[in-house]
């Protein structure tokens, strides 16, 4: 059962204008940090939107019950390239999509 969910958009640009080890280490876990420096040119841009996307939607999605900090969210993706997100015990379900000049994430809260 839904109880809350969340979105965001990002105009990709912006993120990218932004890049700095003080951004990324403001936004991504050291897990994620690992895959971010195996990217290669626009796909370590692509992953660094996504993330910064999806962890604003799950800001989002639980700011009922409390207010994370980007780096308490670690969000990885399965085997299949679908992404999944890890904060606390909560039942969280997220998709990330990629346009040339967009990033938009959904987070759903589950009960």
């Amino acid at each position: 059962m839904i109880d809350n969910i969340g979105i965001d958009i990002i105009e990709n640009e912006r993120i990218i204008k932004s890049i700095s080890d003080d951004f990324i280490d403001m936004i991504l876990t050291e897990e994620e940090k690992k895959v971010y420096e195996n990217k290669k040119g626009k796909k370590k841009n692509e992953y660094l939107c996504g993330r910064y996307a999806c962890k604003e939607a799950i800001i989002k999605a639980v700011n009922e019950y409390e207010n994370p900090h980007f780096k308490e969210i670690t969000i990885l993706n399965k085997k299949n390239g679908a992404p999944y997100a890890i904060f606390k015990d909560y039942k969280l379900l997220v998709t990330i999509s990629h346009e040339i000049n967009y990033t938009v994430a959904e987070a759903i809260l589950l009960k």
